[in-house]
């Protein structure tokens, strides 16, 4: 059989997310959910449509493909996880990429190298969790609960080249 040439091959989008969870899940169980949401939102030919895959999954974030025309809905249905086997979870995407490869180094490697050492931009560093990644931006939560109540905000916001120039 001759292979299908690249004009007539279906294009996918690759969506990385990011799980918080109180009690560990297999990405079987994660595959599964997925599918049984995105069939209660839009239906059985809506999920035929849509192409659902769970491409890798490490226990806490991972990579999800769909067809490149239906990517609104996948994130909706990402968002829409409250629950795998009476397990609370929150499924949060963190980018969309057409490459498996520039998914991983855009968004899945990123967060490693932010977590070592948050800094913020304001003139002294500061250590916490990294509560929301966006390309470049990210929003922490400080371990000192002084700094967000002097400046009467949840989070502070940097981004990495301030993170890397401080450091």
């Amino acid at each position: 059989m001759k292979p299908l040439s690249p004009t007539l091959r279906d294009n996918y989008r690759y969506i990385a997310f990011r799980l918080s969870f109180e009690e560990p899940i297999r990405a079987r169980d994660l595959q599964t959910e997925i599918a049984r949401t995105a069939k209660s939102l839009f239906g059985d030919v809506g999920v035929s449509k849509l192409n659902i895959r769970v491409v890798a999954f490490d226990g806490s974030k991972g990579l999800v493909r769909c067809n490149f025309r239906h990517v609104p809905e996948l994130q909706v249905t990402l968002a829409s996880i409250s629950k795998i086997k009476n397990k609370r979870i929150c499924v949060t995407a963190i980018g969309t990429s057409g490459t498996i490869k520039a998914a991983i180094e855009k968004y899945l490697q990123i967060e490693e190298k932010i977590r070592r050492n948050i800094s913020s931009y304001v003139t002294m560093p500061v250590s916490g969790k990294a509560v929301r990644i966006c390309g470049k931006e990210i929003d922490i939560i400080p371990e000192d609960r002084k700094t967000v109540d002097r400046a009467d905000v949840n989070f502070i916001g940097i981004t990495i080249d301030d993170n890397e120039r401080l450091i």
